[in-house]
C-alpha cells in the first residue's frame, strides 16, 4: 500500500510540475537597421557565434522591411536567442543586433528569467514609431509585444515589461531629428499605456554612431531627453564609428559591444531607481 501511495504521489508531482509558472522580465527592442542588425560587411564569420547563455533567453521577434512587407518572425512563439531571417537586403543573409550581447550579459550577471521581444525594421525616420503620426512601427511593436506576452500567459507563465531598448535615428530628416528626444519620451509613455504590465518600463537609448548634422542633432536631443527623465538613460556610441563597415552599420564586434552597453546601462538605471 505504501509503495502504491508513493507511486501515486510521484505521478501527481509529475503532473503538477510542468504547470509551475516562471516569471519573466521582458525587454522590448526596436529601432531601425542597427537595431535590426545587418550582416553585409563581408566578414568571414558574420554570425553572432554561440554562447551557453543563448538557450537561457526566451526570444520572440517580428521584423519588417516596411509597412507592407514583413522581414521575418519567430512563428508566433518564443525560441532561444538566435539570428533572424534575412535575404531582403544585399549581403544580409541574416539579421541580428543588440539582443545577442544584451541577453548574454544579462545571463552572465545572474539576472532573473529573461524574455526579449524584438520588432525592428530596415531604415525609417522616427515618425514611423509615432502613435500620433500613425506610424506603422508603433502598431507593429504593440501587436508584436501583445502576441508575445499572450504566448507567455498561454504557457502558464507571468511577466512584467521592464525595459525598452531603442536604437534609431540614422534616417531621421532634419525635422525628425529636432523631435528625436520628444518623440522618444512620447513613444515610451504611449507604450506604457498600451502594453500589458508595462507601467514601470524604463527606457535605454543607444546612441547612433554615423556622421551627419541631422545625426548630431538626434544624439543631442536623445541625450537631453534622458538627462531630464529619471526613467530613461542614454549612452553614446561615437567611439564605435570605426566599426561602421559602410559608414552606417555596425560590424559584428560593435553589435556585441552595443548589446553589452545596453545591459550595463539598464542595470545602472534600475540600480539608481532602487536606491532612490
Amino acid at each position: 500500500m505504501k509503495v502504491l501511495c508513493l507511486a501515486v504521489m510521484a505521478l501527481c508531482l509529475f503532473a503538477v510540475a510542468p504547470l509551475m509558472a516562471t516569471h519573466y522580465e521582458v525587454i522590448v527592442l526596436t529601432g531601425q537597421s542597427n537595431s535590426l542588425g545587418t550582416t553585409g560587411g563581408g566578414e568571414e564569420d558574420s554570425s553572432p557565434g554561440s554562447d551557453s547563455a543563448d538557450d537561457q533567453v526566451k526570444f520572440f521577434w517580428h521584423n519588417r522591411v516596411d509597412a507592407e512587407r514583413a522581414l521575418g518572425d519567430s512563428g508566433g512563439d518564443f525560441s532561444s536567442l538566435q539570428a533572424q531571417q534575412g535575404g531582403m537586403y544585399a549581403g544580409d543573409a541574416t539579421h541580428w543586433g543588440p539582443e545577442m550581447g544584451f541577453g548574454r550579459a544579462w545571463v552572465q550577471s545572474g539576472g532573473p528569467p529573461l524574455a526579449i521581444i524584438k520588432s525592428s525594421r530596415g531604415g525609417g525616420g522616427n515618425g514611423l514609431w509615432s502613435k500620433e503620426a500613425e506610424g506603422h512601427m508603433y502598431r507593429q511593436v504593440v501587436e508584436t509585444v501583445r502576441a508575445a506576452t499572450e504566448a507567455l500567459v498561454q504557457n502558464g507563465d507571468t511577466f512584467e515589461i521592464v525595459g525598452l531598448l531603442y536604437l534609431q535615428g540614422e534616417s531621421d530628416s532634419p525635422e525628425e531629428a529636432a523631435m528625436a528626444g520628444q518623440r522618444l519620451e512620447t513613444l515610451a509613455n504611449n507604450l506604457r499605456d498600451d502594453l500589458p504590465e508595462a507601467g514601470k518600463m524604463v527606457v535605454v537609448c543607444g546612441g547612433i554612431a554615423a556622421d551627419g548634422e541631422a545625426r548630431d542633432l538626434v544624439r543631442k536631443k536623445q541625450a537631453e531627453a534622458a538627462a531630464s527623465n529619471d526613467t530613461m538613460v542614454y549612452f553614446d556610441n561615437r567611439d564605435l564609428k570605426g566599426h561602421l563597415y559602410d559608414q552606417l552599420h555596425f560590424d559584428k564586434a560593435a553589435k556585441l559591444m552595443v548589446g553589452e552597453r545596453f545591459a550595463r546601462a539598464y542595470g545602472d538605471l534600475v540600480s539608481e531607481s532602487h536606491a532612490d
